[in-house]
Parts: structure tokens; sequence; C-alpha cells
């Protein structure tokens, strides 16, 4: 059992109540935990938080540390320093709650690794002594029961939610007319909403801070002009034809910025209240001073607060990076630090924190967003301690109908039966909660009105069938070399597609594959140390609906003591004969305008990962922001890449397939400055039951783009310009970290 050290006395109490059941007790300061060799038979991790205050440093190495002691971890505990309740009885308003975010670490793992039982400890300071309050932690986490528990001299305690209804009708106006209100999030998206709704109902000065450029008025020339294609062609135009694709899609996106911003300011003015932009970086808290000092001296003291400001980077826990972890966790935390250091605190009489459903409960690829809303729920409870006249929430939303939720996401929301918030109805909740006197909660969660799960179709809890088992690892599996990020092999998305067809029509015997839909990646597949992996393809038994014959699959791996992980699913399309092919819907001159400007052997050595097996660009033919288009190679016979392949012939076309995801890689390059990986497919037909062996054209339609995703479309051509596959949907996850893991392209042997 490893114990981090950062309270010595505390962690050898644990280590000796712990040696006394018959473990071994391994104790390591907590920064030295990613980079010390973890025990071969690693049990347990407890992370035991100083009884001063962390910083946001301390919380960085607690995910990093995790993530390099999950391998063989059976039980992982976290151990915050708050008050015995997770600050909810008796936080000390004068101390820095920041290991409250160990709670959103513990919940965010329970749901990434189901087999590892997790648990989020608070332990309150009236413990008599160290050897006390390790009984206490000892005893606990090796009992089953809640997820959060509290530990105090005077016993346990849990967290229950409690459904409270808003004030029937208003009870107050924490804010009058005129006065200040900083809202941090913008002017754009769910704060813009709030935002208008604030001023319908107190009438106050809005002073708007985010990080677009303050708007300015348009020129002329621009103001006639609405389309997307109108505005490109003009900013094109007047560079006299030298701007290049990618600069004037970032102008234009720029020109949309603007005009969201400006459209924003209107409605509050028509709302009656005063608005003012301010661009600003929340995160510099000398930037920041200053521009609240110039709103105090100019307008007046600030009343309301109002922190939304937020951004996602989505990854497993085993994918985070550093750089990840900051800028999520700093725009949120850091950024409240910044505002309340740069105001007068005493001056609120309203303090609104946006947190998120997350940090309450946790939720895959999410657990630095889920730290930093801990903490400011934390943070919520310190401030309504110093300042009781003001009125201090933290809001734990749900998902909005907007901003950060992709299309993948809104169906994913969908499937799990969670409710989206409507961009109004969640302003106006806001609106009646600071109206509420009465209700004085800290910290609150807002939800919508859940889908009715019996309306969806439910995802396989109890692993399906068996289609096949076979052992994952390089020597058997030597196209893994051609696949390696960090150092470690990772299994292509392209061959757990092939896989999952070959296990819909092993399980289907007389059908042919015809496409699959709602193919999710939830977890990569990736050889750790080299070590093998024993995978699983399961599948049912096709039903016969309006799309052919549908299959549900999935991938899990096994692990040695039989603890099993499901990394992908997707519905199979199966059917007795394949239809002919309809007319392609995309060319290479509606989503490309430039010359692509690398040879295949300087992109493979300056900007992708894939070894050789995988290097199948031949030809780029063009790109522009609209999408990429290029000629590629179809792979070799499945002997080629696997030792004992499962058939003679392939079902798909992994090479041709990971080519498509490759180019997105490459378009994303080009257009947003990061890399990309895949993680979903909405729709994927084929329409012949092998690739041409002379290759195909992949011709790629971006269809959204946002700074973190993208989606697209994608149709695979034989010479003679016939489709031979399609898809749609496909979704990739922008990161500028990625460039840090592509370039670790070899594999490290420990």
């Amino acid at each position: 059992i490893c114990i981090t050290s950062d309270d010595a006395e505390l962690a050898n109490a644990v280590g000796r109540r712990v040696k006394n059941l018959g473990y071994a007790p391994h104790l390591t300061p907590l920064a030295a935990l990613r980079d010390q060799p973890q025990p071969n038979n690693l049990g347990a991790l407890v992370v035991i938080a100083p009884p001063t205050a962390v910083d946001a440093e301390y919380l960085k190495n607690a995910l990093l540390g995790v993530q390099a002691g999950k391998q063989g971890t059976a039980l992982l505990v976290t151990v915050s320093r708050l008050d015995g309740a997770f600050g909810l009885r008796g936080l000390d308003a004068n101390r820095e709650p920041l290991d409250g975010g160990l709670a959103g670490l513990t919940k965010t793992a329970s749901h990434e690794w189901p087999e590892v039982r997790c648990k989020a400890l608070d332990l309150a300071g009236d413990f008599g002594s160290a050897d006390e309050a390790a009984a206490a932690i000892v005893e606990e986490m090796f009992l089953a029961g809640p997820l959060e528990v509290g530990l105090a001299k005077s016993g346990r305690c849990t967290l229950e939610r409690v459904v409270q209804p808003l004030a029937a009708s208003p009870t107050g106006a924490p804010l009058h007319p005129g006065e200040v209100v900083v809202v941090s999030g913008g002017a754009r998206g769910v704060t813009a909403e709030v935002a208008v709704a604030l001023a319908a109902a107190f009438r106050p000065t809005l002073v708007l801070l985010g990080r677009s450029p303050a708007p300015e008025a348009e020129p002329d020339w621009l103001l006639a002009l609405t389309s997307e294609t109108d505005i490109k062609r003009e900013l094109g135009q007047r560079a006299n034809g030298k701007a290049l694709p990618k600069l004037v899609g970032e102008q234009y996106q720029r020109v949309l910025a603007q005009r969201e911003v400006r459209q924003t300011l209107d409605r509050i003015e028509a709302a009656g209240a005063r608005a003012i932009y301010r661009t600003v970086d929340i995160r510099n808290a000398a930037e920041v001073a200053r521009t609240l000092a110039a709103v105090r001296s100019e307008i007046g003291p600030v009343r309301g607060l109002i922190h939304g400001a937020g951004v996602l980077g989505d990854a497993r826990i085993e994918d985070k990076t550093g750089e990840q972890f900051d800028r999520v966790f700093g725009t949120k935390v850091d950024g409240l630090r910044s505002l309340l250091q740069g105001l007068m605190p005493q001056d609120l009489r309203v303090l609104v924190l946006f947190s998120s459903s997350t940090g309450r409960f946790g939720r895959t690829g999410q657990v630095d967003y889920a730290m930093a809303n801990e903490v400011l729920n934390k943070t919520a409870q310190q401030q309504a301690r110093r300042l009781p006249a003001c009125r201090v929430v933290a809001v734990n939303w749900g998902p909005w109908d907007g901003g950060m939720v992709t299309p993948a996401l809104k169906k994913l929301f969908g499937q799990e039966g969670v409710g989206l918030i409507g961009l109004k109805a969640g302003a106006d909740y806001l609106v009646q909660e600071l109206q509420n006197e009465q209700n004085r909660s800290v910290e609150v969660i807002m939800l919508a009105a859940s889908v009715p799960l019996a309306a969806l179709p439910a995802p396989p809890v109890a692993a399906l069938p068996m289609a096949f088992e076979r052992v994952l690892d390089v020597e058997s599996h030597p196209f893994l070399q051609s696949h390696v990020l960090n150092g470690r092999p990772v299994l292509p998305m392209a061959m757990i597609l092939e896989w999952l067809a070959h296990g819909a029509v092993h399980q289907n015997p007389g059908l042919a594959f015809h496409g699959c839909d709602d193919f999710r990646v939830l977890h990569g597949v990736i050889l750790e140390d080299g070590r093998p992996l024993s995978l699983r393809v399961g599948a049912g038994k096709a039903v016969k609906t309006d799309r052919g014959f549908v299959a549900p699959v999935e991938l899990r791996t096994v692990r040695a003591d039989g603890r099993e992980t499901l990394h992908a699913r997707a519905d199979v399309v199966l059917t007795t004969t394949l239809p002919a092919a309809p007319l392609p819907s995309l060319n290479v001159a509606d989503v490309t305008n430039q010359r692509y400007g690398y040879t295949p052997a300087e992109i493979y050595r300056d900007h992708l990962f894939h070894g050789p097996d995988l290097q199948g660009i031949e030809h780029v033919e063009g790109h522009g922001e609209r999408g990429i288009a290029a000629r590629v190679r179809t792979a070799p016979v499945p002997a080629g890449w696997i030792k004992t392949p499962l058939r003679q012939v392939w079902l798909t076309d992994p090479l041709a397939l990971d080519v498509g995801f490759q180019l997105m890689i490459l378009w994303s390059l080009e257009q947003r400055g990061a890399a990309s990986l895949p993680c979903y497919v909405g729709r994927y037909r084929q329409y012949r039951r092998a690739f041409p062996a002379d290759g195909v054209r992949v011709v790629v339609r971006v269809t959204r783009a946002a700074e973190l995703n993208a989606v697209a479309d994608l149709e695979f051509l034989d010479g003679e310009g016939t489709l031979v596959a399609r898809m749609d949907g496909y979704e990739c996850v922008i990161d500028p970290a990625l460039r840090r893991a592509f370039e670790r392209r070899v594999m490290v042997n420990r």
C-alpha cells in the first residue's frame, strides 16, 4: 500500500496500521509519486493532504501521481483536511480549501476505473492524535459504502442531496439599478444569456470580462455581408489573394465573435441595463487588478461577481498532461483568485460561482474539470463564512444546450438520460435563485429534467456474448510498433472497428458487414510497460431494423485478476446483400482551395507519429478550412500485420480508415495549430466487401470546428470516382498537448 507522506506523522501512523493488517506500507512524498517506479504488487494508493493549505501544484501532483500509480491498484483513497464534512459543517474561513479538489479526482476515477474501489475521505482536525486519525482512515478505507465519507472524532458522516423547490415568488432583490456586477466568461454563449437575464431583472451596470477583443464598428463593406462564403471571399480579396486560408478562417471567426459580443451588449442595453466590455485574461492577476481598479474608480464599487469562465480539455486520467490541467484548472480557480484579489470582497452583495455537476458526481474524461469545480464549491463555502452579508452560491450546473456541448456530447447525454438546460431556462433560474432570500444554500445542483430512459436504447451493462478472445502484444501484433503514443503502443481506432466487425459477423453467420452506427471509443487500449492484454470482443444477435440487421458489439480487456474494462462499443450493421453505392457527395474542389506544402516523407517525419505499417498517404491533393483530400494506400493482407490473423482478408480496410483519421490530424495542425485524435463515428457504410488493392482517394469535409474538437464527413472513392465507403459524424479531439505525445513515438521499455 503506497501512502503519500506530506503529513509524515499521519502517514507513518497509517503505515503502522496497515502493516498490522498484513500489508506492506510504502511511504513517498506526493511530488515524487509520478517519478518513482511503483511496486509490481501495488494494491492500494492513499493520498493524504497535509493539514496546512495546499496549492494548485499539489493537486496537479495528485492527478499525475494517481495516473502513475494506477496500474494494478485495487483501491484508491484520497484524504482532504477541510472539516470532516467536506466543508459543509465547520470550514475554517481563513484556510484555502484547495485540497477539496481531491474528491473530484476520486469521483472521476470511480467512473473511469470501475475495477478500482474509490474513497474520498475528509478528515476533521479534532482527533486527539495522529494514531486516532489513522485508525479512522484505515477502518473506513476497507469498508464498502458511500464514495464520500467525512471522518471526525465524533463519528462519520456522508453527503445527501435534497430536492429543494424555488420560492413561488421573489422575496427580495440583492442588487439595485445601476450597481456594478462583474461577469467573467465573456459576452458569448451561456454567460451572455445569464447577463441578459440579470439585466432584465435588476437593471445593473454589467461589466463583462472576456478574452475576445472588444468589438469595433464594422466597416461599411462588411456590414451588409452575412454568409460565411461572402465574408471569406471579401476578406481574401482585400488581402490581394495573399492571405492563407487559415488566416482568412481566423479573421472570419473574429468577425463572428465580435458580432456575437456586440449583439449581447445590445441585448443588455435593450433590457434596460448598462453594458461594458473589457478584454482581459482573468488568470493574469495584475491585469485583472488594473481592470477592476478602473471600474471602481470610473463607475463605483462592485456589488456582484458572476464567475462563469471555464474551458474543457477532455481526456481520461491516464492520458491527462500537466499542461491540460494548468489550462482547465487555472481558468476556473486561478481566475477566481485573481477576481477576488482585484476587487474589495466586503463590497459584494452577490457572489455566484459557475461550478459543474461534474464536480459533484465526477465524469469520465473530465478529471481536471471535476477537481477545479470541487475547489470552486469549497471556495464558496469559505467565502460564505467570510462574507455573511453576501449571497454566495456555487451552482453545480448540469450540461447546457449550447456552449461547450457538441452534437456528439448531446447524443451521449441523451443516451445517459441526462437532460440539457435551455439557455433561457438556466438564466431565468439563476435570477430566481438570487431573488429567493429564504434559501442560503451555498452548493446547489441545477439539472434539467431527465430524458425518460425507457425511451432510449439501454447501453449494455453486462458483457455481451464473447465472439472471440486474443492476447494483444507487440510480438504477435507487430503493427502496434507503428502506433506508439507517449512511448506506449496503442491499438488504432480503425483496428478496433475491424475487430468489432469481425465479432458481429462471427456471431451472425450468413450476414455481410455493411457498416456501423454510434461507434464510440470510451477508453484507449494501451499496452503499459509492454505488458500483454487479454482482449475480448463481444457481440449480440442481430435484430432486423430499417437500417438492416443490427448487432450490438463491444471490446473489453481483462486483467490477470479478472477485472474488465470496457473500451469501445458500437452497433454493427449487417446485410444479406450489400446495396449499390450511392453517388458521392464530396469532391476535392469543394473542400480544398490550397496546395499542401509537405511530401509524405516530410509528413511522417515532422507531423504525424505513425510508423511504417501505417504510413499510407501517397499524395495530399489539397486542403483548406473546409477539409482535405489525398490519395492513399490500402492495407496489405492481415498476415502482413498480425502473426496469427483472425481472417485472411479484411472486413474493412484498417489502413485506409486510419489514414482518413491522419488527414484530420493534418487538417487540425494547419487550421487550428494543434494535433487531434479520433473518438467517435456517428455512421459508417461500406459498399464493397474489400477496398480496391490499388488504393483510394479520401475526401474529408469538415462540418463543424471549435477550439477543442471538430466534426467531419469522409468519403473513400476508387480510381473511377465510385464510392467505396462513407463515414458521417466523425469527431476528433483537438489538443496542443498531443504534440508531446506524438514526439514520443518510440516504444519505452521499462
